[in-house]
């Protein structure tokens, strides 16, 4: 059998690849279609919120459920939560092939979002749960690159299908099958029979040691309550911002004359830079130093401005890869303050739970905010949620600045435990 390392021993390869795998589904919701929005709309004469709403309601649904799956999924009851969550996902996408209606596939698509949210937390809280320092570091960026991985094919496969059929499209939303089948491998019983624990010392003393050594390490209280509200709004905004180019592309490329394919391109672009990102962010930390969290959110803007302020298919191309360089880089080092910000390990799943609900309340939030800020400033160009979002991101990066010593915004590159003076005084 093969092993990686989990920080305080071994842990069987096909355990993590099989607690990888559950990152294939937590994306897929509504974002997966969006490079064919504006043929749905096309193909069913709807409006463009209508068409939105495949997108939006499916995380709309997700919000609450996320946040029972982090308090419901025990030890005890995770294996069984996780299927639960998977099978409803699964059914759900299946029913996508004979939908008829747009409303068919608003409906389906939330129980898409349900049985979705269910598993959302479990995809990190594993993760938290049997992998601890650099390891934890490294698979939570292998989680995002896994993640925004499948939404590159996905994109690119609708991007390329649509045009064809709509219906093969869904095909994306059979992901669920590949978790299930591997569900046996990441078991409470198959992890801890087979993980090889440093200095043959038994796994449950080993966590109780592991917490007891970590617990200055962790937020307490208020503190650790604030800590996670300052995360949660970082996340909420910044995914807010980002998502303008899945929600988007789709209708400005259209408006200026370019391909379901080129919007696919573009889409998947983003997703890329994501994925590749999440997998190198311990060498792309070391590589920015302190100034990782600044740098990054720069790019971020930079990226949306140039695709607000032109209308040139590789203008586009370059732009959503900028874009996705910095979201790429940020998100798993979001992930990975959130274990930190917990009061102990064995919480890490419900607050992994309130973080990752932000995402979903970002993606929901997106054509209702547009919306109302496009009718406030009286705009009529085709690209102006994405300057918008430019402005956004701007905003975030002045905080952030205003900010600097605040365990949010601070990145160091050999650690990322808060300093002692962060944990007792976050408020500097």
């Amino acid at each position: 059998m093969k092993y990686v390392s989990s920080g305080n021993g071994k842990m069987p390869l096909i355990s993590l690849l099989a607690i990888l795998s559950i990152s294939l589904t937590i994306n897929m919701p509504g974002l997966a279609v969006s490079p064919m929005l504006g043929k749905l709309r096309d193909i069913f004469h709807s409006s463009e919120m209508e068409a939105q709403l495949v997108t939006s309601l499916p995380n709309l649904c997700m919000i609450p459920v996320v946040l029972i799956a982090g308090k419901i999924s025990t030890a005890s009851r995770q294996t069984a939560v996780l299927i639960t969550g998977l099978m409803i996902f699964l059914l759900a996408g299946i029913g996508c092939f004979f939908a008829n209606s747009m409303m068919a596939l608003i409906v389906l698509g939330c129980f898409v979002g349900v049985g979705c949210g269910l598993v959302v937390p479990i995809a990190a809280g594993y993760i938290s749960e049997w992998f601890i320092g650099g390891s934890r570091q490294t698979d939570l960026g292998l989680k995002s690159t896994t993640s925004n991985a499948m939404v590159i094919v996905a994109n690119i496969y609708v991007g390329i299908v649509a045009a064809i059929n709509w219906h093969a499209a869904f095909v994306v939303y059979l992901t669920p099958l590949i978790p299930l089948a591997l569900v046996p491998f990441m078991t409470q019983s198959y992890v801890n029979k087979h993980r090889i624990i440093n200095n043959a010392t038994p796994a449950v003393e080993s966590e109780k040691e592991n917490d007891s050594q970590s617990s200055s390490d962790h937020f307490q209280g208020s503190r650790s309550t604030w800590m996670l509200v300052s995360l949660i709004c970082l996340y909420l905004f910044l995914t807010y911002a980002t998502t303008s180019i899945s929600y988007y592309a789709p209708f400005c490329m259209e408006h200026f004359g370019m391909t379901t394919t080129e919007v696919g391109v573009v889409t998947a672009m983003y997703y890329l830079m994501c994925a590749v990102c999440g997998a190198f962010v311990s060498q792309l930390k070391h590589l920015f130093g302190k100034n990782t969290m600044y740098i990054c959110l720069a790019l971020c803007a930079a990226g949306l401005f140039g695709i607000g302020f032109t209308h040139n298919f590789w203008i586009y191309t370059v732009s959503s890869l900028i874009t996705g360089f910095g979201y790429g880089v940020i998100q798993p080092i979001i992930y990975n303050k959130t274990t930190y910000v917990a009061p102990n390990r064995k919480l890490s799943t419900q607050y992994f739970g309130y973080v990752l609900s932000a995402n979903y309340v970002s993606i929901m939030m997106v054509p209702f905010v547009d919306g109302a800020a496009r009718k406030l400033f009286h705009s009529t160009l085709p690209t102006f949620e994405f300057i918008f979002s430019g402005v956004v991101v701007c905003l975030i990066l002045a905080w952030a600045l205003c900010k600097r010593n605040y365990y949010v915004f601070t990145v160091n590159p050999d650690s990322a435990a808060p300093t002692e003076a962060q944990v007792n005084l976050t408020s500097k």
